[in-house]
């Protein structure tokens, strides 16, 4: 497997276009982008923002959280592994959640409700052996501020699972909220097929969705709502586009994560009316911070 991070710009250009038309049925234009998914192109390959890179390493990122928002908006972390031979899954709490820290979507966690059940040897295994290979992660793709990120492995409390409330951020406000429901059956992520349902800041179901994602009109209000866009205007306002990750639980709002390429921009929208709509939202082009674009 080859490491994307050392191709020269040109290659990663030209195989990103071809990965684009595979996924979204049309050519991608980096010179002067139009659609949302194609300004999510351009990001990847041009735009680096140093912060990015610490927002998207999962373990740094809670030290982000905490100086922006101050302390109890993210999971405690118990222990962090740098690399394989320290990982040690006979000493996690009865009750943990394992996490690759440049993973995203449901890959590489591991939900541990009761320790008991499950099979340390086969788990500590696939995590040693695939968890810190950079070919195997966020690290290896299209995503220029994952390329500084080092593999980890880190522990934190659990937290039973609900939904997830994604607050899609433009220039520092926010512009609309997908949730994402029954992502994981059982602990277990489930890759596609759940439903992805979209709704306005004030709560009123948008006719749209990701093709090939099922979505649903009657998902409750989220009891933190007006948080939740309070903290988005905070951690959006310094970067172009942000997508910022939230969960209740306990009585509670947290953070999730971070994300600066939402779905990669590799989905496409239903209608199609609404990736332009969002492209006009961003306007990447015109209003990227100079000092972070790189095109070589």
């Amino acid at each position: 497997m080859e490491d994307i991070s050392k191709w020269p710009i040109e290659k990663r250009e030209e195989y990103l276009k071809k990965v684009f038309e595979e996924k979204m049925g049309r050519t991608l234009n980096l010179e002067n982008p139009r659609t949302f998914s194609e300004m999510m192109q351009w990001v990847k390959l041009y735009y680096h923002d140093p912060e990015m890179t610490r927002c998207v390493d999962k373990v740094t990122f809670k030290d982000y959280i905490r100086e922006k928002l101050g302390e109890n908006y993210t999971a405690r972390i118990y222990e962090v592994w740098e690399a394989p031979e320290e990982v040690d899954l006979k000493n996690i709490p009865e009750q943990c959640a394992v996490k690759s820290n440049c993973c995203s979507d449901g890959v590489n966690i591991l939900l541990v409700p009761d320790k008991s059940k499950i099979d340390m040897n086969k788990m500590e295994k696939e995590i040693k052996e695939n968890w810190f290979d950079r070919r195997k992660l966020h690290t290896n793709s299209f995503a220029n501020y994952y390329y500084d990120v080092k593999p980890k492995v880190y522990v934190e409390e659990f937290l039973k699972e609900s939904d997830d409330y994604d607050v899609l951020c433009f220039h520092g406000e926010p512009k609309f909220i997908y949730t994402k429901t029954e992502h994981f059956n059982d602990g277990i992520n489930r890759e596609v097929g759940y439903p992805v349902s979209f709704y306005t800041t004030d709560w009123k179901y948008i006719d749209a969705k990701y093709k090939g994602y099922p979505t649903r009109e009657d998902i409750k209000k989220p009891v933190h709502l007006e948080e939740m866009l309070e903290v988005s205007r905070k951690l959006s306002k310094d970067f172009p586009f942000v997508r910022v990750d939230f969960f209740e639980n306990a009585g509670k709002l947290y953070v999730a994560e971070m994300s600066f390429t939402a779905w990669a921009g590799l989905r496409p929208y239903e209608p199609e009316s609404l990736d332009d709509e969002m492209g006009r939202w961003l306007d990447i082009v015109h209003t990227a911070k100079p000092e972070y674009v790189h095109r070589s």
